[in-house]
């Protein structure tokens, strides 16, 4: 039933019957801002009201739930009315018989329960940055598609609303780097179908970060001659803002031994830095000999400093570092 059809019938009535809001809500025992919200569909009266309600207006239950007044003998047309009277009949005669009326309530509540958690669970409504995996139009209509990121092994079809200019949109550029859009969109979760209502084109990412490793360097550190050092394992940081455009890596440090010839495999690791989003060399304290400083993945406590101390590594957090050094831990993507 349409709130504002209700309310307008509600209010023609009452006036034709002489009656301010405040006369019809003393009938009713409710406060006249009730029925005001009623006559300005901004609300339905309560279903145990309805009796009463229709009584205080004059007429039955049926001609105020069909928004008429019918003749008498007259059929009802509408069988959800039919029902939504049964309903409220009952809940009348219910609140005269105390045991009905907590069945009522118990099963009013069990309904609207189920109906909240079957809708809550059927459709879901978004809003994130994505990369676009497929556009495609099919019978004149155009979709995409995207990772569905509560389950990301499917992809979700969505179809284009009318704010959505599907012809500018790039999944990939002239470099192979992938479109970044800010989407708003709802999806049926059974079908992984829904529909895009705003798309706007946020950047490219950066296409192969995560098999990166950067070039070896090697710079004395913790008193050693020679240190080799570069930063590897790069990955997409889940939680970084905005979301999809910063990356995480591991720092490794290491030493080669005489024997190693470049190898590898034979490397001696001194620190290893997990997780971090850049770190450089850099003589922290002044005392002539270099420590580690690394950006983290914490606006908190962006920097730590490692430094070595009686052959163990020792760390401090300091909250700023010198404006030389935040342009040596600018990251890649930032660039």
């Amino acid at each position: 039933m349409n709130k504002e059809r209700l309310g307008n019938f509600i209010g023609d009535e009452r006036k034709a019957l002489g009656l301010t809001q405040r006369d019809l809500a003393a009938r009713l025992h409710v406060t006249d801002k009730a029925v005001s919200k009623w006559e300005r569909g901004l609300s339905y009266p309560d279903v145990t009201l309805l009796e009463p309600l229709a009584s205080a207006l004059e007429m039955g239950v049926e001609e105020l739930m069909a928004c008429r007044r019918q003749a008498a003998g007259a059929e009802k047309e509408d069988e959800t009315v039919k029902a939504l009277l049964d309903i409220s009949g009952a809940s009348v005669k219910a609140e005269k018989r105390r045991g009905w009326s907590r069945l009522a309530g118990v099963l009013a509540l069990f309904l609207a329960a189920a109906l909240g958690i079957f809708y809550t669970v059927t459709f879901r409504s978004n809003q994130n940055e994505s990369v676009i995996q497929l556009k495609e139009t099919v019978d004149g209509m155009d979709y995409i598609y995207i990772k569905d990121t509560t389950d990301p092994g499917h992809l979700l079809r969505l179809q284009c609303g009318d704010g959505v200019d599907f012809d500018a949109i790039q999944t990939t550029n002239e470099y192979g780097e992938e479109g970044i859009y800010k989407m708003s969109y709802r999806w049926n979760r059974w079908t992984r179908e829904g529909t895009l209502t705003a798309c706007e084109f946020y950047g490219f990412s950066l296409g192969g970060m995560m098999d990166v490793t950067f070039e070896t360097e090697c710079e004395p550190l913790f008193g050693y001659p020679q240190v080799f050092h570069t930063t590897e394992n790069y990955y997409p940081d889940p939680y970084s803002e905005p979301r999809g455009r910063g990356y995480l890596c591991d720092a490794r440090f290491w030493i080669e031994g005489p024997a190693s010839g470049g190898d590898q495999s034979k490397r001696d690791t001194i620190l290893l830095v997990e997780d971090c989003m850049n770190a450089v060399i850099y003589d922290w304290d002044g005392d002539g000999e270099n420590e580690v400083v690394v950006r983290t993945r914490w606006p908190e406590k962006p920097y730590t400093v490692y430094d070595m101390a009686d052959g163990e590594t020792v760390e401090s957090w300091p909250d700023t570092v010198p404006e030389e050094v935040r342009e040596m831990l600018v990251c890649i993507w930032e660039q």
